[in-house]
């Protein structure tokens, strides 16, 4: 087995712009060179200007097949002395991999899509099963796709869960000041979701969840906040929903915001009823902040949330389930306290950065290694 200082890892990925993606590519990254491997980040587009990845190299992908692209990756891999490329995503799986290809260079290929039409047989697919020499997945739901729809050998491929930064369970002294700084009232029953406004992410679920809610005899201190953009057809529809179920006082979109964490700190329950989740990174940050979760049970948000252990899993595009697992927490301090205790020690225990980067570089190693 080939040690990991003799690693020279070329991590390649098609965009950097909000989502997971992103950061699992950015925490991947800089938790290899934490372990001392060399690594080139390569993006085949112009990331966002907040994107923050040291000596990031940055190859424009233009439409249409680039052969010329395929002839400055194979540079790279040969100037930089690569022995192993890092594919995040079909497009940089399948150009990357021809130009390790002619390079006679190992290569690794990431799935991250919650789309499930990236999944069925087509031509970009049967060339990354031909290029690429391991096939890793973030979730367990996810590899049954490959394996199935893709028909990709089972011992080939692996399951990476995302992972985040795991610190001190914020105290009762931290969320109290963190509310204060964000402007929300020490009585109010915080519920915060954090995701595009896009169908898929079932914000149009959470807010008729909380219409009904609001009939019940339940605190009147409610209050949902909403983090992340989208289209402007996309939020004016749920602007529309607002009001027409007349929810202005109860309901904020709060756009995209930059301190994600203070507003997890903040918030009393996490809930996102997505329709699909490849994997859901946003699932265990709130939990690595102590936080109760109600999410839904499909991709991998059911191999992160224990039902009616760290938070309540409920079926997609079902607001009257999704309303019936927010009334017991919001009717019940301690059990928030309890699931989001559990939910902190499962994310601990399960998805820190440096268990990812732990799985990582098994498979890496392996990779490489002479047959």
């Amino acid at each position: 087995m080939p040690s990991l200082t003799t690693l020279r890892v070329l991590e390649v990925v098609q965009s950097l712009e909000k989502g997971g993606r992103t950061t699992r590519f950015t925490d991947t990254v800089s938790g290899l060179r934490a372990r001392k491997i060399t690594v080139l980040p390569l993006c085949l587009s112009q990331p966002v200007d907040w994107v923050d990845i040291g000596d990031l190299h940055i190859i424009e992908r233009k439409q249409g097949f680039n052969f010329h692209l395929i002839l400055k990756i194979r540079t790279l891999i040969k100037t930089h002395k690569i022995n192993l490329v890092h594919a995040h995503c079909e497009l940089s799986q399948l150009y990357a991999g021809i130009a390790s290809f002619t390079c006679n260079t190992k290569v690794v290929g990431t799935f991250h899509r919650s789309d499930l039409a990236r999944y069925q047989p087509s031509l970009v697919n049967r060339l990354i099963g031909f290029f690429v020499h391991k096939y890793v997945t973030v979730s367990h739901d996810r590899l049954s796709l490959l394996t199935e729809n893709l028909n990709l050998p089972l011992k080939k491929c692996h399951v990476v869960h995302g992972g985040t930064a795991i610190k001190v369970s914020p105290s009762a002294e931290l969320i109290t000041l963190t509310r204060h700084e964000l402007t929300i009232p020490n009585n109010q029953i915080t519920l915060l979701s954090v995701g595009h406004l896009g169908h898929i992410k079932g914000h149009q679920d959470t807010i008729t969840a909380l219409f009904s809610l609001k009939n019940e005899a339940l605190p009147t201190n409610i209050h949902l906040y909403i983090a992340g953009d989208g289209s402007s057809a996309e939020k004016q529809k749920l602007e529309d929903q607002i009001r027409q179920l007349k929810l202005e006082n109860n309901v904020t979109l709060l756009g995209q915001i930059s301190n994600v964490f203070q507003w997890l700190i903040a918030c009393d329950i996490f809930v996102q009823p997505s329709i699909e989740e490849a994997f859901g990174l946003v699932f265990i940050e709130a939990g690595a902040q102590a936080k109760p979760v109600v999410a839904t049970r499909v991709g991998g948000i059911k191999e992160i949330i224990l039902h009616e252990e760290t938070g309540y899993l409920v079926a997609p595009e079902s607001p009257k389930e999704l309303a019936q697992a927010l009334q017991r927490l919001i009717c019940s301090p301690e059990l928030r306290v309890t699931l989001g205790e559990q939910a902190y020690l499962r994310i601990q225990e399960k998805f820190s950065i440096s268990t990812m980067i732990n799985h990582y570089l098994t498979i890496f190693t392996q990779t490489v290694a002479p047959i």
